[in-house]
């Protein structure tokens, strides 16, 4: 008979006391081995890896991921099974002598405490790229890799169940049907810099943002594919990742580029996802969401693994010379062309003829809506100079009838008021009839467009001094026109820039999601049902709670008018708008931090 095992209660144990039995083990000349992991459905792969870390050492210690840094890490759909049953099916192992479970991010603080012989780490890369090997070797440990069988893991497990037992969704047919670039970041759209995680260090390659949009405006959806290892390593965390990627986001938006997703692979080699380029996995998820024509698009990278996605999805590969210019070696797939960069990227591709022609005919529709936004933006600032004079020269009459009962100056004052309302009734029948010549009548509009559009205007208007950022992981269509939804949000965006005019940076975010307004539906007197929310967020002065109980009356307004400041008619004007369309507009803000304005836009049928 073998050997009996010690009870689950001696093998299930805290770290402290993992300490304490390695202190043990030490003094009787026995090799402690140390290794880690999330372990969530165990695999043939996991106790094929146990089993050969256990030839090396005498005693085996597991450490297990706490649930807190697996959801962390993975989303927080993982882990499937928790940390007490994960930590009781590794200790059955005939292989494992004793498992603790740890909550921190990396395996520094378990191998100072543990001090181990042998630090074991899955993998196929070489030893000197692992952080912690300095700190084993320095109180004389040694760390060995361990060949993990490719192609199991737990992730991969629950995506095959996941797609064995679900309905396959098809295209996402809200979305027009068209090709997408999917471009790789870093050494492609900006300098490469090893395993980047400070925004700082944020570098764009010339010209890449101006080359993106020129690609944009060929017809190609943008979308951003990047394996970022360093976060399944431990080297930074996705709030890191996210942060770089809001520096990447404001290069966008100060180019006037919408980009349509980022997908992003945080597992390590070792780990043998499904995700990781050159898997085509994202490639098809996008074809889903974005309802992308693969047979059309082109993948555009700076490494081999980015044109063995072109080959892997079955379409187009372009290789750019900057960041590794394709000299990784690490596949063998050929590129459809090189280039020197992404302006030269988006050369080749104008060169093909690729525009898409309903996108063509959007881009001149844009231009014509630009040319009419602009117009009304200057018709919108008599209609300020108009009411600033009415309510100046009603202010007038108030002060001469109410304090000095006298009535000198009160016929200029009222001759005034009279001109100033004849004009206003001009400008009102010229307003009328531009929204009727202009062909932007009420129907089906793209509000990523409509936003795209503000977003340029406001670029043109204002040199660049402000940073905006678009956040809209789907289009959603409204029964709105188009030119009433650019001058509505322009003129918001134009608050909010009066707002941050004390600042030296300003920077305003529009986010586009689509909510089901149920139980709130009373509250803002809207419908239930289904609607586009849109939040312009800017980081101003903010309002105070008093001014916000007013803020949506007409001419409520803390400017100064006698300085040609506004006169406070935008939000009331949009309030009204939105009425009328079955919307509404709600608001919510904070003294020196910022302001939040939501539309509620409800969604084409």
């Amino acid at each position: 008979m073998g050997r009996a095992r010690p009870s689950m209660q001696n093998i299930v144990i805290s770290r402290d006391e993992a300490v304490r039995l390695r202190e043990g083990y030490r003094n009787t000349g026995k090799t402690v081995g140390f290794t880690s992991g999330v372990f969530d459905i165990v695999h043939a792969g996991h106790v094929e890896y146990l089993e050969e870390a256990k030839r090396r050492v005498d005693i085996l210690i597991v450490g297990i991921n706490a649930d807190s840094s697996v959801k962390s890490n993975k989303g927080e759909s993982r882990p499937i099974v928790g940390q007490e049953q994960r930590a009781e099916v590794i200790g059955a192992l005939k292989a494992v002598d004793h498992v603790f479970v740890f909550s921190e991010l990396n395996n520094n603080e378990n191998v100072t405490l543990l001090k181990p012989d042998v630090y074991l780490k899955a993998g196929d890369y070489s030893v000197d790229q692992l952080s912690s090997k300095q700190l084993v070797e320095s109180y004389g440990g040694r760390v060995e890799l361990v060949a993990f069988r490719a192609g199991l893991s737990s992730t991969s497990i629950i995506r095959k169940i996941a797609e064995s037992h679900t309905t396959v969704e098809g295209p996402d047919v809200s979305h027009e049907r068209v090709p997408a670039v999917f471009v790789d970041r870093d050494g492609t759209i900006n300098e490469h810099v090893e395993y980047l995680s400070d925004p700082k260090k944020f570098v764009e390659i010339p010209n890449s943002f101006k080359a993106l949009k020129r690609i944009q405006d060929l017809g190609y959806r943008i979308v951003v594919v990047t394996n970022q290892p360093g976060i399944g390593l431990g080297y930074f965390s996705k709030e890191e990742f996210f942060a770089v990627n809001r520096e990447m986001m404001k290069h966008f938006s100060a180019a006037g580029c919408s980009i349509d997703k980022i997908y992003f692979c945080s597992h390590s080699k070792a780990e043998k996802c499904v995700c990781r380029k050159p898997e085509p996995f994202f490639i098809h998820r996008a074809e889903k969401e974005l309802n992308v024509d693969v047979a059309k698009s082109f993948v555009i990278g700076d490494m081999s693994s980015d044109i063995q996605l072109a080959k892997n999805a079955a379409c187009g590969s372009i290789l750019v010379k900057t960041g590794r210019g394709g000299d990784d070696g690490m596949f063998p797939a050929s590129p459809d062309v090189t280039v020197a960069d992404l302006s030269a990227a988006a050369d080749f591709l104008e060169s093909q003829g690729r525009v898409v022609p309903e996108r063509a005919s959007s881009a001149k529709d844009l231009r014509a809506e630009s040319l009419s936004t602009s117009l009304s933006s200057s018709l919108g600032g008599d209609f300020d100079n108009i009411f600033g004079s009415i309510l100046g020269c009603a202010a007038l009459i108030a002060q001469r009838v109410g304090v000095d009962k006298g009535l000198s100056g009160v016929d200029d004052a009222l001759t005034i008021l009279k001109k100033a309302a004849v004009r206003g009734l001009a400008i009102s029948k010229k307003m009328n009839n531009l929204f009727s010549a202009s062909g932007s009548a009420r129907g089906c509009r793209s509000l990523r467009a409509c936003i795209q559009s503000v977003v340029e205007l406001l670029s043109s208007s204002h040199n660049g001094e402000c940073q905006i950022e678009i956040v809209c992981p789907h289009d959603v269509e409204v029964e709105m026109a188009d030119f009433t939804i650019v001058q509505m949000l322009l003129e918001l965006c134009e608050n909010s820039l009066e707002a941050m005019a004390a600042l030296p940076e300003r920077f305003i975010m529009f986010h586009v999601g689509v909510v089901d307004v149920r139980e709130q539906a009373s509250a803002l007197e809207l419908e239930a049902g289904t609607y586009a929310k849109v939040s312009l967020v800017d980081h101003g002065e903010g309002i105070e709670p008093d001014q916000r109980e007013v803020v949506f009356q007409p001419f409520s307004s803390k400017k100064d008018q006698d300085s040609g400041g506004g006169i406070g008619i935008s939000l009331s004007m949009a309030k009204a708008v939105m009425k009328k369309h079955g919307g509404t507009i709600t608001l919510a803000s904070q003294p020196r931090v910022g302001t939040n304005i939501s539309l509620y836009f409800p969604t084409a049928r």
